[in-house]
């Protein structure tokens, strides 16, 4: 047993020395790198290098070539690292491993320092993973790396992923320059106990939760970017475009940030320093409000806003400062928006008798006659399509609602005021039929609006108003199913007057954070709850009695 330890001894010492010897250079001076320890039933992969640099072509050689003080440089192509032949066991390589993820294995570079990453291009050279639990790059506890020249995702289809493209844990000096990273992959770039980080000249898109997340990072520069089409592949919007926690010193600059459905366009807690400095803003949905920063500052220094549909600026107790230190308000963030140019003179009317007609017509100043018996939006040839300029479709559970945004002035009317001959319907059954955010003097009279599908089944309601001022809903038809008929948050002078509202699972007005509410000669029936629910509300009269809005539940 002694001689046969000591005979397998000197095949391992023989097997190294052979390994090791094969580490040389050749006649032109140019050296082979081999991986150091090859599993017995894979090849050695050899990658060339010259003067420090190692070019590679595939994704054995890219893993092979990982390590400090050197410059990987990826040709053309694209590099699916699942397909590596050391995927989900020894890479063979002291400075990476394989980690184990929920459907797969993850690549991890660990403790590597003075690295560059290097492709053709964006668009040319393609880092991707096939798992979509797994982070596409992730470095660990790395000091002074490069990422250049690529684009790096998920292979899977948009909208199925909850692993991230670029991911960071307690690594330092990192520079992102000129890559592209995109969805599916939840966040763009996700930093978790890093300092000093640059990110610069890239594009960040299609990702389902945050383009960029920061916890317990310092020292961050964000500088012309793009970031767009976050939170539009999955079935809820984004939670932000920048999301930090426990971070300071970061500053956002010379960015452009469109066409994103979000919550936030920022949110953070317990962050410090964070400046946004001459971004563009153009065409984001922020549903909850722009700026969640729960009590902490930003300043905002020259940044443009163009049509951006913001329920609200900042989240209860949030704010900004500008670069001279003045707090800016509601009121000084609403007047960056340059306001719409309304006409004068009497509003445009036009008569529509079907869905497709009825959405040409959604603007500012405009009168829209209803000459049909139903509209029905899921009929529309543009139903669940891109965002127009004063509609788009919010992708719910389950199909597209309608949301009408910034038409001010706008009367939806029916031709003959019998409010039965004329409906308004939805089919998803999540889906609110009309949503009305920052639209002031709006009218809406004789039609009747619900779903199409049977009592009992949804989880939208009718109409909901955000945002909005100067809303009158008179002699209107609101049924179930739909939860409920009427939802006002954070309105300002609404009127419901002879309106019948039926059948709605959970109860008939439902409105927060609103002033000014008059409800007079309405019918409640055949509802699921109370009839009225008022939360933080004030100077309420139902038929002529004042009510405390404060909290109120009642029928």
């Amino acid at each position: 047993m002694f001689c046969m330890k000591k005979f397998i001894s000197a095949l391992s010492a023989l097997a190294l020395t052979l390994s090791l010897a094969a580490c040389s250079q050749d006649a032109a001076g140019e050296t082979t790198v081999i991986a150091t320890a090859v599993p017995a039933e894979t090849t050695a992969v050899t990658v060339p290098v010259q003067d420090g640099v190692y070019t590679v072509s595939t994704v054995d050689e890219f893993i092979a070539a990982i390590g400090s003080d050197r410059e990987i440089r990826l040709e053309e192509g694209t590099y699916d690292l699942s397909t590596a032949s050391t995927y989900a066991g020894e890479t063979g390589n002291e400075w990476c491993y394989w980690e184990e993820v929920y459907d797969g294995y993850e690549l991890v570079i660990q403790f590597a320092n003075n690295l560059t990453i290097t492709g053709a291009g964006k668009g040319v050279t393609i880092l991707s993973a096939a798992p979509r639990y797994a982070q596409v790059l992730r470095l660990n506890s790395c000091r002074n790396v490069s990422m250049t020249g690529f684009t790096a995702g998920h292979t899977v289809e948009p909208g199925s992923c909850v692993g991230g493209v670029v991911s960071l844990d307690f690594s330092s000096a990192i520079s992102i320059r000129d890559v592209g990273l995109y969805g599916c992959g939840v966040v763009g770039v996700y930093t978790d106990g890093c300092d000093d980080l640059s990110i610069a000249n890239s594009d960040i898109y299609e990702c389902s939760y945050n383009g960029i997340q920061l916890v317990g990072s310092h020292h961050v520069d964000v500088v012309n970017c793009r970031f767009y089409d976050l939170g539009k592949t999955e079935e809820w919007p984004a939670d932000a475009v920048f999301n930090m926690d426990s971070s300071s010193d970061i500053t956002i600059s010379d960015c452009e940030i469109y066409d994103n459905l979000s919550q936030y366009f920022v949110r953070s807690s317990g962050v410090d320093e964070v400046v946004l400095k001459n971004n563009v803003f153009r065409g984001n949905w922020a549903q909850e409000s722009a700026f969640g920063t729960f009590g902490n500052f930003v300043t905002l220094d020259g940044n443009t806003f163009e049509d951006c549909w913001v329920y609200r600026w900042f989240s209860d107790g949030c704010g900004a400062v500008d670069a001279e230190g003045n707090s800016i308000t509601e009121d000084t963030m609403n007047g960056l928006i340059p306001a719409e140019t309304v006409p004068d003179g009497p509003k445009t009317t036009v008569t529509v008798t079907n869905a497709d007609e009825f959405l040409a017509a959604i603007g500012p100043n405009t009168e829209i006659v209803i000459d049909a018996e139903t509209i029905d939006f899921s009929t529309a040839k543009d139903y669940g399509g891109g965002p127009k300029k004063y509609y788009r479709w919010e992708d719910i559970y389950d199909g597209p609602a309608l949301v009408i945004a910034g038409a001010d002035n706008l009367t939806i009317r029916s031709k003959d005021g019998k409010t039965k001959n004329h409906t308004i319907s939805a089919v998803p059954r999540y889906a609110n039929v009309l949503t009305f955010l920052n639209c002031d003097n709006l009218v809406l009279s004789g039609f009747t609006a619900g779903h199409t599908k049977e009592p009992g089944v949804c989880a939208g309601g009718v109409l909901m108003f955000q945002g909005c001022t100067m809303v009158s809903v008179d002699n209107c038809g609101l049924f179930g199913c739909g939860i409920l008929g009427v939802q006002a948050e954070g309105c300002t002078s609404i009127t419901l007057r002879k309106c019948d509202i039926y059948e709605c699972s959970n109860g008939g007005v439902s409105m927060s954070d609103t002033t000014g509410i008059t409800i007079e000669k309405c019918t409640f029936r055949d509802l699921g709850g109370n009839n009225l629910m008022l939360y933080g509300c004030s100077d309420v009269t139902v038929d002529g009695k004042p009510i405390n809005g404060q909290n109120y539940n009642g029928r």
